[in-house]
């Protein structure tokens, strides 16, 4: 049964939100292509088995989404196996905080290429699949962050690539139109059950109206919305923070 489901491609699916997501699309139907680089084995296989326990199929494949070559082969191995994408969720990128007097061209590159190139290179592999597909509206979801719409200062080179990722979804929505919809979400600070969540500084939860910091279901449901109920939407990004922005 499962063959003649659609077929989502998240990247960075392997674990934290990824993996979430990845999950959260499976019991909705997805085969899922699960694209990974640094995920250990252990971390990989119970991801995978996750999946499985949902009854559709998974098809794991590594890559380095910073390096254009390896973005190309993942993509040409796709239209091998599949014929088609319904769905791409560019979820992969890296957080840290850096000093802007301290950030090197070497780190700059690294969150430009990781968080933003990556994003372009893998719409436009996917583009090149869904502008052929018989099937209206296939989709593309963007995770932006509140991070490209607040000024983090101490977070300068990701807010950058971040606020990229934002205008490339709009630009994508318009030159892509009416065939592919493609949106954002910019999430605020995001709690992951069983994660260290070594990132998330606990007293900036008072800085959030709804007393709380996000949950990977508050982000799956939306993705959810705009992959299966959603025909019209595009360009958009949809800020899920609880308030915080306000």
């Amino acid at each position: 049964m499962s063959e003649h489901n659609k077929i989502a491609l998240v990247t960075g699916g392997a674990r934290r939100l990824g993996r979430d997501i990845s999950i959260a699309l499976a019991k909705k139907g997805y085969n899922i292509i699960l694209n990974y680089n640094e995920s250990g084995k252990s971390v990989l296989e119970e991801t995978i088995s996750k999946i499985n326990e949902t009854g559709v199929t998974v098809n794991a494949i590594k890559c380095d989404v910073s390096k254009v070559s390896e973005i190309k082969d993942m993509f040409r191995s796709i239209h091998v196996k599949y014929k088609k994408l319904d769905l791409l969720v560019n979820n992969a990128a890296i957080f840290k905080h850096f000093d802007f007097l301290e950030t090197s061209e070497k780190t700059f590159d690294k969150f430009i290429n990781t968080n933003l190139k990556s994003v372009f290179f893998c719409c436009q592999e996917a583009a090149r699949i869904m502008l052929k597909s018989e099937e209206n509206h296939n989709r593309i979801i963007n995770i932006a962050s509140l991070g490209g719409i607040q000024n983090w200062t101490g977070y300068i080179p990701y807010s950058l690539s971040k606020v990229g990722v934002i205008k490339l979804t709009q630009l994508l929505a318009k030159k892509l139109a009416p065939k592919i919809l493609v949106n954002a979400i910019a999430p605020g600070t995001i709690i992951i059950n069983n994660d260290n969540n070594d990132n998330v500084n606990t007293e900036d939860v008072k800085k959030y109206p709804m007393k709380r910091f996000a949950k990977s279901s508050d982000l799956t449901s939306l993705i959810d919305y705009l992959a299966t109920e959603n025909n019209y939407i595009t360009g958009q990004t949809f800020i899920v923070d609880g308030g915080k922005n306000l």
